[in-house]
C-alpha cells in the first residue's frame, strides 16, 4: 500500500524565488532517481506565497526512508535550511487508500 506524507512550511520573504528554482529541482531529482517515489508535489498556498505545501507518495514506507538518505534531500536541507521561517508542520503520514486520476 502506498505511503503518503504531507507538510508545510513558510519560507522567509527574501528567499522565496531562490527556494522555489531549489525546491523545482528537488522534486524533479526524487522523481526521477528513486523508483520508490510515486509522486512528489509542491504547491504554493494561493493565499500566502510563503507558504509551501507538500505532498510525497511513495510505493511504500521504506521507500520514504531511503529518500530521507539520498544525497539531493541532504543536499536540499542544506541550501534551504536558513531560508525557513518557524518550523515544518507534519500534516499526516499514512496509506494512500485512493487516488483517481483524469
Amino acid at each position: 500500500m502506498p505511503f503518503t506524507l504531507a507538510a508545510t512550511l513558510r519560507i522567509k520573504k527574501k528567499h522565496v524565488a531562490e527556494f522555489t528554482r531549489l525546491v523545482k529541482r528537488h522534486a524533479n531529482n526524487t522523481v526521477t532517481k528513486e523508483p520508490g517515489c510515486i509522486s512528489f508535489e509542491v504547491s504554493v498556498d494561493r493565499d500566502d506565497p510563503r507558504r509551501f505545501i507538500f505532498y510525497e507518495v511513495y510505493v511504500e514506507e521504506a521507500d520514504f526512508d531511503a529518500h530521507c538518505e539520498t544525497p539531493w534531500l541532504k543536499r536540499q536541507m542544506e541550501r534551504t535550511a536558513h531560508m525557513i521561517d518557524g518550523e515544518v508542520e507534519m500534516v499526516g503520514f499514512g496509506h494512500r487508500i485512493a487516488a483517481p486520476n483524469k
